[in-house]
């Protein structure tokens, strides 16, 4: 007997507009850091990890990564592979648990950053959980017979790690390298149910040489590469055949990769920065009880007074009663980083328009607006708006608010020299 799960979710709740105004603004300073955060980190270093066995051909792409952290971010960057022989009396897990414990001990420090980079095969463990990452190197050897890593197990010696940490692996079911473990920052080429993306040309990796030799070495958050990755994925450039996914630290804002000084002469000044990609996320969230047309409205006004101004754009689309009250955003997709963890808030669709249905009404000689919409139902520009705390909005037209895409519905969040978008 089946069940139509999606007809009866269940949610979490947030108990009012005031919490939902707060996890917006915790999630801004975790995804949207202040400029402070760039001159952070006096070292960073970089270990590029594949098997000996790789059958892939994922080493000339790896080394171009290599080569960018190298020479254009100045990043100390080395590389292990990963044997599938050893001597009698050791164990390739044992290896490569010494080559972690002395990457850390070379590097770690309150102002270091240390990034790990796996390309390979992976596999998400035993049925029914499907919960672990398995690293191996070959698909020409059954996996039973297969050197392997459990990822699971290893990753204790770099978590606890004195600094920050960063994790990018392209492999299939990525994300669940991260699983009860989020103490740092992960970025991924697939969720924990997909595989990755196998043409070399269109992979995870080669988006991201992309995405960091076009940025050239200016500060840019980890955030930001994944939105411009999601932004871009099915271009005619890109093509990328699964979504990269971003796990951000619990604790902690996102890592600012950007080039790194060779002498203190050569230390940039602090300087703002927006690096925020194109497109945007639209995500919903429930409120306890039911909200009348006034309540909406001071909502609309805690968005403008306890938001810091100017950081970013984003907009209430729409607000339904149901058992509660559901409120649709779009924010940008580096604020949806830090909100995806709450239960509360959930993922709708990645977008890159504002509600259609309050754009601007056709000019002279292109046609006039009907009455009613008989597709929607609903009411048409410039009509009376009749149960407008129902719908929550009124339409374009009506005198009570401001009307939609006005000033009181878009909420500036913060600075940016571009003047956003």
């Amino acid at each position: 007997m089946s069940y139509p799960t999606r007809a009866y979710l269940n949610r979490t709740y947030e108990p009012n507009f005031r919490s939902v105004v707060g996890q917006i603004n915790e999630a801004i300073k975790r995804g949207l850091p202040d400029a402070q955060e760039q001159s952070k980190y006096r070292r960073v270093a970089v270990l590029m990890i594949h098997w000996s066995n790789d059958d892939l051909g994922i080493v000339p792409l790896e080394n171009q990564l290599a080569q960018v952290f190298a020479k254009v971010y100045n990043f100390t960057v080395e590389t292990y592979s990963i044997p599938t022989t050893v001597p009698p009396g050791r164990s390739v897990a044992g290896e490569f648990l010494w080559r972690l414990t002395n990457f850390v001990r070379s590097y770690e420090g309150s102002q270091s950053l240390m990034i790990y980079v796996y390309s390979g095969h992976a596999d998400a463990g035993a049925a029914p959980l499907y919960d672990q990452c398995i690293w191996y190197g070959s698909n020409a050897i059954p996996l039973a017979q297969c050197p392997q890593l459990n990822w699971a197990t290893l990753r204790g010696t770099t978590d606890v790690a004195v600094g920050d940490t960063l994790y990018i692996l392209d492999c299939c079911y990525a994300s669940t390298a991260a699983i009860n473990k989020t103490e740092n920052e992960y970025l991924v080429a697939a969720a924990m149910e997909n595989p990755a993306g196998g043409a070399i040309q269109t992979s995870f990796t080669q988006r991201l040489i992309n995405i960091l030799v076009a940025n050239n070495g200016d500060p840019q958050t980890v955030t930001s590469m994944h939105a411009s990755m999601v932004s871009n994925m099915k271009s005619a450039n890109t093509n990328m055949s699964y979504t990269p996914i971003h796990i951000g630290a619990d604790m902690k804002p996102t890592i600012i990769l950007q080039r790194l000084a060779k002498s203190p002469k050569d230390v940039q000044a602090v300087k703002r920065f927006d690096t925020r990609a194109a497109g945007k996320v639209l995500i919903s969230v429930s409120l306890q009880g039911k909200a009348s047309f006034p309540d909406i409205r001071d909502f609309e006004k805690w968005l403008l007074t306890n938001m810091p101004p100017n950081v970013a754009s984003v907009k209430v689309e729409a607000a339904f009663h149901s058992s509660s009250q559901l409120i649709l955003f779009t924010v940008p997709h580096e604020v949806w980083a830090y909100l995806e963890g709450n239960e509360s808030f959930r993922f709708v669709d990645h977008v890159d328009s504002h509600n259609l249905l309050f754009s601007k009404p056709p000019q002279q000689g292109q046609g006039s607006p009907s009455k009613t919409s008989s597709a929607q139902g609903l009411p048409a520009q410039g009509s009376p708006s009749k149960g407008s705390s129902a719908q929550g909005f009124p339409p374009q037209g009506s005198q009570s608010g401001p009307k939609p895409g006005g000033p009181e519905n878009t909420y500036p969040f913060r600075p940016s020299s571009s003047g956003g978008k």
